[in-house]
């Protein structure tokens, strides 16, 4: 069975999409993730990929979703304030708070 190459492009783009968002140089981003500008340039152009380390300390760094930059999707944002609250409760806590905003949203019909 041969295995199609990957198009790396998508995950470039949005590479680069993120760093040029928070005004950072791609020397500054590759300094941080530890490869050289040249790399994340041919990164940022989809001619290669990350190492998963690269990977998880550019997320860190941009302080953005690994599911954005390899899938092009948001499943979190740090930065709403309902989740500013909840990463700071205990799993116990955080399951009661989830009760109850189902329950708003049952009260006005945004869920069954």
């Amino acid at each position: 069975m041969k295995i199609k190459p990957y198009d790396y492009a998508p995950v470039g783009e949005r590479v680069k999409n993120a760093r040029v968002m928070r005004e950072l140089t791609q020397e500054q981003v590759a300094n941080y993730i530890g490869v050289n500008s040249k790399h994340l340039s041919s990164v940022e152009r989809g001619e290669r990929g990350l190492s998963i380390s690269s990977l998880m300390d550019l997320c860190k760094f941009l302080d953005i979703d690994a599911d954005y930059i390899l899938f092009g999707t948001v499943t979190r944002d740090n930065h709403n304030p309902l989740n500013e609250i909840l990463v700071k409760m205990t799993p116990e806590q955080s399951s009661h708070a989830e009760e109850i905003i189902k329950a708003y949203a049952k009260s006005f019909g945004i869920i069954s």
